[in-house]
């Protein structure tokens, strides 16, 4: 009958830190801003900027001191793909690099005198491709039209010179390119599944970080005190109350970042929806979890933007979505397997983008709910032994000096010494 009670009791102690947490998110515009806001505006922004997902028709130049037959065949074969268009040719190279120069195209291709002879003899020949770099989906474009034709030609010209010896239709090697989930081959459907999912977990990481920020202000205010403090709740029934609004809140803003962005942008939907939100589950949980260990950092809101400037690019990078994940240093690929968006995103890609199942990416689903164990426990240290023990010594504080805090904060933004006699007599004995 106790242990009832007492289990009671605690889940009262956790509705009634929901409730608090639910009435202080309401009433704090940034956070609003960071659980909803930038959760529904950035996804379609960054899908907006990286649509279309693939150039078409690039424009370039040809440079042609050869004038074969070979060199004409090519341009021909170059002009007809779909990533370059061959706008004009250029009498020479000092020609083309100025009509780079003024924009009117963005790639010089060059075919250098003696080509075709050289080819002829077996010998290698050498196509140059100039490339303005300032855009690399134009460089992706131009070097993937150059790279197919050279390998037709190539193919061609091999087939020509067995064709008396054995019966061969077309080259020797025939090669398809299948993409396989990105059909679109676009960059916004390779890399957008990612950012999607860590939009989310910063978006998290920074409304919380945003409250706990509220909360040192009022206790500087209020002498060591907070509404936290009324709940009475221990560290635990706090974290979890916190972590089921913060899995709440983020209910409906993962449903349009994670389904409806790329159902309106047409990215790779081949995962089960109730899978995907299945999969969200621990993701969200051990953010925030993750997010309240990162509480120890920030002690006031100027605090929270640092933390964003420090952790952003760091778990981007992490993903491996920039730089392969199995070329990273031991300790680097540790770090990233203790963040949840590196899982999260991981298996959100697989499934959206390759149709895998969850029971297929069950050892990251695993692992995000081990992450959900490890954040809660850390948090619960980091509130137990770090940031209670803080408070009270915010409220001692106060005891001795009623106004020691205000002077704590006036000191971090430089402004404790305004009033002091000593520093005026000095000001005065200057002029």
């Amino acid at each position: 009958m106790k242990n009832e009670e007492e289990k009671i009791g605690w889940l009262r102690k956790v509705g009634r830190m929901m409730r608090l947490e639910f009435d202080l998110i309401r009433r704090d515009e940034a956070v609003i801003i960071f659980f909803v806001l930038l959760a529904i505006v950035y996804p379609p922004l960054y899908s907006l900027i990286y649509n279309p997902e693939v150039v078409r028709d690039e424009a370039v130049v040809v440079v042609d001191d050869d004038r074969s037959e070979l060199s004409r065949r090519f341009t021909r074969d170059l002009d007809a793909s779909p990533d370059v268009w061959v706008k004009d040719y250029a009498t020479s190279m000092d020609q083309a690099r100025d009509m780079m120069a003024r924009k009117q195209c963005y790639g010089i291709v060059y075919f250098p005198a003696g080509l075709e002879k050289e080819v002829q003899r077996g010998h290698q020949g050498h196509v140059s491709l100039y490339c303005d770099m300032g855009v690399m989906m134009r460089y992706k474009a131009m070097l993937t039209a150059l790279t197919s034709v050279q390998m037709e030609t190539c193919s061609r010209l091999q087939s020509e010179k067995v064709h008396g010896l054995i019966s061969l239709d077309g080259g020797l090697v025939e090669s398809r390119q299948v993409p396989l989930g990105n059909t679109s081959m676009g960059i916004a459907s390779a890399v957008l599944p990612f950012i999607l999912v860590y939009v989310l977990q910063q978006g998290m990481m920074l409304g919380i970080s945003m409250i706990h920020a509220g909360s040192m202000g009022r206790r500087r205010r209020n002498k060591g005190v907070d509404r936290l403090d009324d709940v009475h709740a221990g560290p635990g029934a706090m974290l979890v109350g916190k972590a089921m609004v913060h899995l709440i809140y983020y209910f409906l803003p993962a449903i349009f970042a994670l389904h409806i962005v790329p159902l309106l942008f047409k990215f790779p939907m081949n995962g089960d929806v109730v899978e995907l939100f299945l999969l969200m589950v621990p993701f969200l949980l051990a953010s925030s979890f993750m997010s309240q260990v990162m509480r120890i950092f920030v002690n006031n809101r100027e605090g929270v933007f640092l933390v964003l400037a420090f952790t952003s690019l760091i778990f981007v990078f992490l993903t491996g979505v920039s730089w392969p994940h199995y070329q990273m240093k031991p300790y680097w690929v540790l770090a990233s397997e203790m963040i949840p968006g590196y899982w999260a995103s991981t298996a959100y890609v697989q499934m959206q983008v390759c149709g895998a199942s969850l029971s297929q990416v069950g050892h990251m689903y695993i692992a995000l709910w081990v992450l959900v164990g490890v954040y809660f426990v850390i948090a619960y240290l980091v509130e137990a032994f770090v940031l209670r023990p803080r408070y009270k010594a915010m409220q001692l504080e106060s005891e001795l000096d009623p106004e020691a805090l205000q002077k704590h904060t006036l000191y971090q933004m430089g402004d404790d010494n305004l009033d002091d006699p000593e520093l005026l007599e000095d000001d005065e004995d200057e002029e």
